[in-house]
């Protein structure tokens, strides 16, 4: 496993990240019920956290699931754990691997893939088309830096 050094001193921890809005309400609700609202504010980690309009993406019966680990801990810890990853890993890192252990447990797949665009008029360093998957759900935004590690947020909810 790598050491994770912080590219600055003054970011903001994963929590902190979190409270600027940029996750979907009702999983920072779940993680606030669990010992992880606590830990990720030293922990290095890599964080997939479901994008604001997750509702608008999942089956109403994952929204029940949601709802139902509001009320229990360990079904609430164990969604957040599906979304946690031991490590700091970027976007590029990902390009080279097919499949992350959460700290759940769950081996989850990972479908990074770079294409350079030929229609593009000019291309600056290499510059591609990144296409980015976690368990089949689009990687909206990929890292955002943390001074314990990376967020990326998914279209969707690993249950």
């Amino acid at each position: 496993m790598k050491v994770w050094k912080p590219p600055a001193e003054n970011l903001p921890n994963v929590i902190d990240r979190l409270k600027e809005g940029i996750t979907f309400p009702l999983f920072f609700q779940l993680l606030s019920t669990t010992e992880y609202i606590d830990k990720l504010t030293e922990m290095v980690v890599t964080l997939f956290v479901p994008v604001e309009d997750t509702l608008d993406l999942i089956a109403p019966e994952e929204l029940e699931e949601i709802k139902s680990a509001l009320k229990d801990k360990d079904k609430a810890k164990k969604i957040i754990e599906n979304h946690l990853i031991d490590e700091a890993i970027s976007l590029r890192e990902m390009l080279d691997i097919k499949e992350l252990t959460t700290l759940s447990g769950r081996k989850i797949k990972v479908d990074v893939s770079c294409n350079i665009r030929e229609d593009f008029e000019f291309s600056i360093e290499n510059a591609c088309f990144v296409k980015a998957e976690i368990e089949n759900k689009e990687i909206e935004t990929a890292n955002l830096v943390c001074y314990n590690g990376f967020i990326h947020t998914i279209k969707g909810i690993i249950l």
